[in-house]
């Protein structure tokens, strides 16, 4: 008995909180975003490989039937437009809705994985 209360520990459950951290940076390094910089087109590379990353971690989330299948319906075209983003970074100074539809996306994927945390912790 003893040994399935140590089953979920907080330390099998790194790929979780890979799956926030990274939401974590994208957020915080958006947040500081300018697009007159003159290192704007690296930066905006990196947050849209982070967001590759994390929206396509969501996605593979919904893959199972549960509940976040419903939230990653609408996440689907989220890593295509990052995978563009990493090809073209000026992209987004013309796409201001989409910057904000991938922001909340990314916000999503951490939510998700955040409540899959707490889920299997309580489990």
């Amino acid at each position: 008995m003893a040994l399935i209360a140590f089953s979920n520990s907080i330390w099998l459950m790194w790929p979780e909180g890979l799956m926030v951290a990274a939401a974590v940076i994208y957020l915080s390094g958006i947040k500081s975003f300018t697009l007159d910089g003159p290192s704007s087109s690296t930066r905006v590379r990196l947050m849209a490989f982070i967001g590759l990353f994390t929206t396509a971690s969501l996605l593979l989330l919904g893959t199972r039937p549960n509940l976040y299948t419903i939230i990653a319906i609408p996440v689907i075209p989220a890593p295509f437009v990052f995978g563009i983003l990493i090809l073209r970074p000026r992209r987004i100074l013309n796409w201001t809705k989409i910057r904000i539809y991938l922001t909340v996306c990314v916000v999503a994927s951490a939510l998700c994985w955040t409540t899959q945390i707490i889920w299997l912790l309580t489990r």
